[in-house]
This record gives structure tokens, sequence and C-alpha cells, in this order.
């Protein structure tokens, strides 16, 4: 049955598992790239810049459920383009998170802001971009008020990447900020997939 679904799903969704695989491989570079960084940080940049990034990036627009259904729907309908890059706006999402965590956490106060930035953008093919996206991210959400303003940011910019069409974007975008239980949903699940990584972090130490 596997095999039927994995066949039939290549025939008819030939882009969309193209986008899986280009997204799968990219996850696996993350992780062979953050195997290098330096010790003190090693543990947490794979978690933070690979299994983190990959896990929400699917949880969010590829496996559908009701509470998603908005986002992975005009996510399958759109271009399906470059998952690299949907990627590194996804490593620099949970990098803008990250660097939150560790001026608010007395736990990451060990780790060095410094030390990480340096690492990405020494170790990592894409290293330099991740850190000018984490820094536009920051920079979009500093003053917003709103909690769910931080979340869709981040959807925006994927988004982006996904409808040429900036009427059509516009209108996406839009829609989504009427639909108030998708925009709730968007906040838990972000708020629970953070918590999840600093879980992971927490049983590393």
């Amino acid at each position: 049955m596997n095999l039927f679904k994995k066949i039939t799903g290549q025939v008819l969704f030939p882009r969309a598992v193209k986008f899986s695989d280009d997204l799968k491989n990219s996850f696996l570079s993350s992780v062979e790239e953050t195997s290098k960084f330096d010790s003190s940080i090693k543990h947490l940049a794979q978690t933070w810049l690979a299994v983190g990034p990959y896990t929400y990036f699917l949880e969010l627009f590829i496996e559908k459920e009701n509470w998603n259904s908005p986002f992975a729907k005009a996510f399958l309908r759109s271009e399906l383009i470059d998952a690299q890059g949907c990627y590194q706006i996804t490593q620099a999402f949970y990098l803008r998170n990250l660097f939150r965590i560790l001026e608010n956490d007395k736990e990451y106060k060990k780790f060095s802001k410094d030390t990480i930035i340096n690492d990405v953008i020494s170790n990592m093919r894409f290293g330099k971009n991740i850190i000018e996206l984490s820094n536009d991210l920051e920079n979009l959400i500093k003053d917003l008020p709103m909690i769910e303003n931080h979340s869709m940011s981040y959807v925006k910019k994927i988004f982006q990447k996904q409808y040429t069409d900036e009427d059509k974007l516009e209108k996406l975008i839009g829609s989504f900020w009427t639909m108030s239980d998708s925009l709730f949903s968007l906040t838990v699940f972000t708020t629970e997939s953070l918590k999840k990584v600093k879980y992971i972090d927490s049983q590393k130490t």
C-alpha cells in the first residue's frame, strides 16, 4: 500500500514529490554542516538549525491536518519551488527565536551568540544568507504588538517564494488574517514547537 501511494504520488504530484525530496536533502546537508560546529554549541545547532526547522516546515505546510489545512492547501496549490530557500527561511526563523531565548532564558545564557553566528557563516554553505534572513525577520517582528504577527511574518516569507503573482499573494495572506481559528492554531503550534526543541536541548545537556 505504501509503495502504491508513493508511485501514485510521483505520477499525480511530481512537483510535490520533488519539493519533499529537495527539502529532505537540505535537512541532511544541514545535519552534516552543524556536526562541524564548535563542541560547545554543536548539539544546540543541530536542534535549532536542522531538526527543529525541518519538523516545523513539514508539520505546517506538508502534513495536512484540520488545524493547518488552510496553510497546507495553499502550499500544495503553489508553485512548489525552491525547497532549499524555504528551508533557509525556516532556519532563519528558528535562529531568530533562539537568539531571543539566549537573551531571556537563564538556561541558555551559557551559549554564545557570537560563536553561533561565526559557526553558521563558517560551516554552512548558505550560512551568511541564513543570518541575513534572521536579521530581516527580527526587524519585521520587533515592533509588531501581536504574537500572531511573528509566525505570520515567517509564513508570508515562505509564500513569497511560492507565489510570484503579487495580487494573488496579498489576497492569500489577507485571507489567512480573517481565519482567527487558524491564526490561533498557528501561534499555539509555533509555541509548542519551540518548547519541543528546548526539551530536546535539555535532554542533551
